[in-house]
């Protein structure tokens, strides 16, 4: 939007209005903003408004940025320091081809559920930090590398890696996570496996804040294109959590498992590549993709999931195969489009307690392992999927069962698995053989599927080519 403005003196009441003016059209952004800057070599005592007036620490930085619009630039270095960002519409983020630092050491964070860098106001940016070394040697409970208190706010290109608790932690609403790395953390389990519960490398989960939308409930959180691997707890999971979006994301070889969906209502999972490598550096006591569950009785049960377009590699999409909560189930989840090799898919094992499922969908999925598991088929739709070996009680008559024809090229290390492994061959199948899902229009490469759509997580479309 273009903005006008006479050349002429304007009055003071006339200057307010326009910075009103100007303070609607772009948001919060101030049009008195300013760019602090932050160095290793800089001295607290500089005004750190140039690049040769920096403020040595980030804390400084941040005391300095006030107005909503301003930006503190962060150069290369490594600060040992716990970074609180308290205010709202500001941007904290590396300067452009630096590589800055916030480690823990061996002493930070110095109490228990500590974080090395807190985000508690609203609408605010963090970007580009590398954050390791949280409470590294369990001096305290917890130990968080990020935590993301606040609503609205965008956290991207973070590197966060060696905490002793939860590397990226959303508790409030509308907050997004996304192009970022989370490893190596949940250590507390690295020594004694299962001995400090279930932590998770990237989640979003409880939001017990007063303007929390849901009580105890964290809302429209977005995890978007991070690589989640190596981690000592749950990979990437949104956990009591409603409208929470996992999608484009690699994760891999996880301890406990890899994503996890649980006490979570109106929530997409897509488009994700999910796997265990065929030499994890760690070991794994459960071989699961994707794992929707309920753990919680005084939160919602789960219902109106969605999980499609996505691939699995050797691991198993697990879908109330366990649960905590009697009752619970699947209950309007639509899983649909996914291409799972080497892997099951489950509905129940069978155990209790015993599962609800009501009105849920489970078509167009290619299976090829040979031990999925659907003990009971009320209230589940099953329809137009491609398995390697067929539950007696998810057989349909519009199944495919002949061979996908996946391609299966290239590595399958850690790191190297990529999205090609999983395409199908011309003759397939596959092809033209899945029933029209209206609310699924793309594949996993986001190429339109059109009226005669393919079944797995590709589509073959002549003018869409990955």
């Amino acid at each position: 939007m273009k903005i006008f403005i006479r050349k002429k003196k304007l009055r003071t009441r006339n200057k307010l209005a326009l910075v009103i003016c100007m303070h609607g059209l772009l948001g919060f952004h101030s049009v008195y903003a300013t760019t602090y800057f932050v160095s290793t070599s800089g001295n607290d005592m500089n005004n750190g408004t140039s690049l040769s007036t920096p403020v040595k620490t980030i804390n400084k930085g941040l005391s300095k940025a006030q107005t909503s619009g301003d930006i503190v630039y962060v150069m290369t270095g490594i600060y040992n320091e716990t970074v609180d960002i308290v205010q709202s519409g500001i941007t904290l983020s590396a300067y452009p081809n630096n590589s800055p630092i916030v480690d823990g050491g061996g002493s930070l964070p110095s109490q228990d559920w500590g974080t090395l860098i807190s985000v508690d106001g609203n609408y605010n940016t963090l970007s580009g930090f590398e954050v390791k070394n949280s409470n590294i040697n369990g001096s305290y409970q917890g130990g968080y590398g990020v935590q993301i208190a606040g609503h609205h706010n965008v956290i991207s290109n973070m590197n966060t890696h060696h905490t002793w608790g939860n590397g990226i932690l959303i508790n409030g609403d509308y907050n997004t996570v996304q192009d970022s790395k989370v490893w190596q953390t949940s250590r507390l389990n690295a020594a004694n496996p299962g001995s400090g519960g279930w932590g998770s490398g990237l989640t979003a989960a409880r939001n017990e804040r007063p303007e929390a939308l849901i009580h105890g409930i964290s809302s429209f959180a977005v995890i978007r294109r991070n690589i989640v691997y190596n981690n000592w707890g749950e990979g990437l999971s949104c956990y009591e959590a409603d409208h929470c979006t996992i999608e484009d994301n690699i994760v891999y070889d996880n301890w406990a498992l890899n994503i996890y969906l649980s006490d979570a209502t109106y929530s997409l999972v897509q488009r994700n590549l999910v796997y265990i490598s065929s030499s994890p550096a760690i070991f794994f006591p459960i071989t699961e993709g994707i794992t929707l569950a309920d753990e919680i009785p005084s939160a919602p049960r789960s219902a109106y999931n969605t999980i499609i377009n996505n691939f699995i590699y050797n691991a198993d999409l697990n879908a109330f195969k366990w649960t905590l909560v009697a009752g619970s189930g699947l209950n309007n989840v639509l899983i649909a489009y996914n291409t799972i090799v080497g892997g099951n898919l489950s509905t129940g094992d069978g155990q209790a307690p015993a599962r609800v499922h009501i009105n849920s969908q489970l078509r167009n999925n290619i299976v090829t392992g040979s031990n999925s598991s659907v003990p009971e088929n009320n209230g589940l739709t099953f329809s137009n999927n491609n398995w390697a070996v067929t539950p007696k009680l998810a057989a349909s008559i519009t199944d495919v069962n002949a061979d996908p024809q996946i391609a299966k090229t290239g590595a399958t290390t850690p790191g190297a698995l990529t999205s090609a492994y999983f395409k199908t061959s011309l003759t397939s199948p596959t092809i033209a053989s899945a029933i029209y899902i209206s609310s699924v229009l793309d594949d996993f490469f986001q190429c339109p599927r059109g009226s005669t759509p393919d079944i797995g997580g590709q589509q073959h479309n002549p003018s869409c080519q990955p």
